[in-house]
């Protein structure tokens, strides 16, 4: 049971995160993944990129902090949606 909590929140969070990260990388005109979904993108993973993205805005050439600041994200999430779905599936 612990296992299987385990599994699908480092799955979730990752898919989650990895997708904002994406997003985030994506905003300026002179990236290769830029395009109309960015904007959505960046609303559906607010709470995990709001920081990456001010980084972003402030400095374009911040690849590096943006990446370990959404390392650090992914890992908070991961712990936050792993005890929820342990408490869930205790009840």
């Amino acid at each position: 049971m612990m296992n299987s909590a385990l599994y699908r929140s480092f799955l979730i969070s990752f898919s989650y995160v990895f997708m904002g990260t994406i997003g985030v990388l994506s905003v300026y005109p002179s990236s290769p993944l830029y395009g109309d979904w960015v904007v959505f993108t960046l609303l559906l993973t607010f709470p995990v990129t709001i920081i990456s993205f001010g980084v972003m805005y402030a400095e374009p050439d911040a690849t590096i902090i943006v990446l370990i600041i959404q390392l650090f994200m992914f890992l908070i999430t991961w712990c936050l949606l792993y005890r929820f779905l342990q408490e869930k599936n205790s009840d």
